[in-house]
């Protein structure tokens, strides 16, 4: 799984943002995933993405849980995703990380 950051400005403290994609059970993804930053300017730990496939749009919210993600709960949360996607998106974040 392949990775594209997205960077901001020079001199500025960059949070972490980015794209990438894979195909998992014979489905296409791409995903933007962006670390989520409180109203104060403070890092959550968690990420927000937008998953796409050719099954639709998906909005979440992922948690790290000790070694493991897992998908939010929000009300605004757009559909529920394979857990086997949401390890996919941990693992990519992981790598990003490094």
């Amino acid at each position: 799984m392949d990775y594209q950051l997205v960077t901001g400005g020079p001199d500025v403290a960059d949070h972490l943002v980015f794209t990438t994609s894979f195909s998992h059970n014979n489905v296409f993804y791409k995903a933007a995933l962006a670390e989520t930053i409180s109203w104060d300017g403070q890092l959550t730990g968690t990420y927000d993405v937008l998953l796409q496939s050719g099954k639709g749009t998906q909005r979440l919210t992922l948690i790290k849980e000790g070694n493991h993600w897992r998908a939010g709960e929000e009300v605004e949360q757009i559909g529920i995703p394979q857990q086997e996607v949401v390890d996919l998106l941990g693992a990519v974040i992981n790598k990003v990380r490094k």
